[in-house]
């Protein structure tokens, strides 16, 4: 025997060893199990179906309204600063500071309200989480009942080892993305639009 059948003799018999490891890893994958818990990733499930995108481009939109917004606001507190650079020269100490001391103060207060207005639209998010967690329980029971399931673990909140031929997430995501697609109000729903 040549080093060159040597070689390629080592090689087939390399992959036939990958075959047959492969092939017993999709057979073992492919088996009907019976179990009590499955294993879901919820944030997995929240950033790759349709509706739990449209929610985080919801969430995005609002956020970048609510940007332009703090931004004019910004402009508009710049201008009058240069405004009252300007007065200085021409204003008295006390007049001057009056007027700063008022700048300073509806410049803090504006930048409070939008330090309001930001975290008040991150609950917002969270709430519509939320709302997308309980609606997303409409394809997990069915799933649940499927397999026989009694427990559903979230994977992303706790640290977790399991076998992954009880993690659904890839599964809800599918049954969700078709009840979304089925009936569009769900996006209303979440968001209140």
């Amino acid at each position: 025997m040549t080093v060159f059948d040597k070689n390629s003799l080592r090689l087939l018999i390399y992959l036939v060893f990958l075959f047959f490891v492969y092939s017993s890893a999709l057979f073992s994958q492919q088996k009907n199990i019976t179990t009590s818990v499955l294993v879901i990733n919820s944030i997995m499930v929240f950033e790759k179906s349709k509706l739990g995108s449209d929610v985080l481009m919801s969430f995005q939109k609002a956020a970048i309204a609510l940007k332009r917004e703090a931004d004019l606001n910004v402009k508009k507190f710049e201008d009058e600063e240069l405004e009252l650079t300007q007065k200085r020269e021409v204003l008295t100490k006390k007049e001057f500071n009056q007027l700063a001391d008022d700048f300073d103060k509806r410049a803090q207060k504006t930048r409070n309200l939008y330090d309001l207005k930001d975290s008040q639209l991150r609950d917002k998010l969270e709430t519509w989480k939320k709302k997308f967690m309980e609606l997303s329980g409409r394809v997990i029971q069915p799933i649940m009942a499927n397999y026989n399931a009694f427990i559903v673990l979230d994977s992303s909140q706790i640290d977790l080892f399991f076998d992954n031929r009880i993690d659904t997430t890839e599964l809800v995501i599918l049954e969700l993305d078709n009840l979304y697609r089925n009936d569009p109000k769900y996006l209303e729903l979440i968001v209140g639009k």
